[in-house]
């Protein structure tokens, strides 16, 4: 693909926001005809998440346990569980 200096400098910058690499910018702009800026997380988010990750997959675990023993807790855990997923969601 050819561009002029000014025209690579502006995809280039796009690109940057986005967190690719021209190439990978230009190939998801032509193939989606769209891409979406995802900004990078700081350490602290990164570790709140693995945070929310580690607590779901514990949830679902209590949840299974509770469900041969108290199948009325269930409803209470999976809200507690898609509320956490909601976040995660919103983190990444």
């Amino acid at each position: 693909m050819r561009c002029s200096v000014a025209e690579k400098k502006i995809i280039s910058r796009m690109a940057e926001k986005c967190g690719l690499g021209i190439s990978e910018y230009c190939r998801r702009q032509a193939m989606n005809g769209e891409v979406w800026a995802i900004p990078k997380l700081s350490s602290e988010e990164l570790e709140y998440f693995r945070l929310l990750k580690y607590y779901c997959s514990n949830f679902n675990r209590i949840t299974n346990l509770i469900r041969a023993k108290d199948p009325s807790l269930v409803s209470v855990i999976r809200e507690l569980v898609n509320n956490l997923t909601q976040l995660q969601k919103r983190i990444i």
